[in-house]
């Protein structure tokens, strides 16, 4: 997994590639942490070549939208592929993101 951050006032954008999976999760939220202070308003994942989430990818996922629903921000997944896709609609979480 590969994962670029880009921070331009409010808004963190993220992209995110390969496989979130157990491993790589524990490496995201350490970047994401390093990323997601007070200033952060908004998130936006671009999935477009992320091929896989598994459980503890959905963690980081929700980890994310709650430091940042109690500020009024937003969470949004974007070019979602068909897999991470249906796994978002499948536990329920694809109603809690903006999904473009």
């Amino acid at each position: 997994m590969e994962a670029f951050f880009n921070k331009e006032g409010g808004l963190l954008s993220v992209k995110v590639s390969g496989r979130l999976d157990t491993i790589s999760s524990n490496d995201l939220m350490a970047k994401v942490r390093e990323n997601l202070d007070d200033t952060v308003k908004e998130v936006a994942v671009d999935c477009s070549n992320l091929t896989y989430i598994s459980s503890s990818g959905l963690r980081v996922l929700m980890t994310i939208y709650k430091k940042i629903a109690p500020k009024g921000g937003a969470l949004t997944l974007r070019d979602l592929t068909p897999q991470v896709g249906e796994v978002l609609n499948i536990t329920g979480m694809a109603n809690l993101f903006n999904i473009e």
